[in-house]
């Protein structure tokens, strides 16, 4: 009996919603699997993703989502994508279908312009690095709200905003935040309206009058800086800065501030930082424009939460 070949392309909307029923057991955070494929299949997250497949005699077995980005490196805006939600159907397992999927994938979107790849693994970074990809620093962290933290006084408090109404000036405070690093994520008017409507329940704070914003959600503990940029400012102005931001956790009676951050030395001196184990950024170039350098990995490090798919 001949051996099926796995069949890969982009994926029609039964392929979608089968690939979308596939990773419930991953992903599916105990919802019903109905309910779940409802959430995912009107997710505006979802949506903005091209969704690939490989099928076996007709049935998806493995898939993945191609999101479509726009990075500057080193000074130049290249076109390129993050891929999501790798998954092989169990009995499929150890076969090689989901790199061949991610080869396929990666050609199918070099030939449409894409210079650079961004992932977030969840799995053993080696998998992907024999794939091309580099894994870049990437830290978590934050601090618990002790009574001494609670009563610290802070110069200056944030003040909440309405991201609709002021996105021209945060998009300006991001992109002079960004100003000399060697990658970074482009975010084009439709991007920044598909991250408002991602989370669309969180809240937007001004630090100062255009040096920098936070964007955070809540959970019943914790504070989770999920966005954030500040223009270039001395070690002593960017620790005012997450002093404000602690603050505004404990002016909201939250016990726990969390996220995702770049170790620098003010941030070391307010939150306790370490290597995350999930959700791993990494980067491969397609492309003689977007070759590999060190600084590169470097600078992923202030990726946000929010960017993550």
């Amino acid at each position: 009996m001949p051996v099926p070949v796995l069949e890969i392309h982009p994926a029609d909307a039964e392929e979608q919603r089968a690939a979308y029923a596939n990773v419930h057991e991953a992903w599916g955070s105990g919802k019903p699997l109905e309910d779940y494929l409802e959430w995912r299949l009107n997710s505006v997250q979802h949506q903005r993703a091209c969704w690939y497949v490989g099928c076996l005699d007709g049935r998806v077995v493995t898939s993945l989502g191609a999101y479509p980005l726009l990075f500057q490196v080193r000074g130049q805006q290249v076109p390129g994508f993050a891929i999501g939600a790798v998954h092989t159907v169990r009995e499929c397992r150890k076969r090689g279908y989901a790199a061949a999927l991610m080869a396929w994938v990666e050609e199918h979107q070099r030939r449409q312009g894409a210079q650079l790849g961004l992932l977030y693994s969840d799995i053993d970074p080696d998998y992907y690095a024999r794939m091309g990809y580099r894994l870049c620093q990437c830290w978590e962290g934050g601090c618990t709200l002790t009574p001494a933290v609670r009563k610290t006084k802070v110069e200056q408090t944030l003040r909440q905003f309405s991201p609709g109404e002021s996105l021209a000036r945060v998009d300006d405070v991001y992109r002079r935040a960004q100003v000399g690093r060697s990658v970074w994520i482009e975010r084009s008017p439709e991007y920044w309206e598909w991250l408002l409507a991602r989370s669309p329940a969180d809240n937007w704070y001004w630090w100062g009058e255009t040096e920098g914003y936070v964007r955070v959600s809540s959970a019943e503990k914790e504070l989770r800086i999920v966005d954030w940029s500040l223009v270039a400012a001395e070690p002593e102005r960017e620790v005012e800065f997450w002093a404000s931001v602690v603050d505004l956790a404990a002016r909201r009676s939250k016990t726990q501030v969390g996220g995702w951050f770049p170790r620098t030395t003010a941030i070391v001196s307010c939150f306790s930082l370490q290597p995350r184990q999930l959700e791993l950024t990494m980067l491969k170039p397609l492309s003689s424009e977007t070759a590999w350098e060190d600084s590169m990995g470097v600078d992923a490090a202030w990726f946000v939460e929010v960017d993550h798919v």
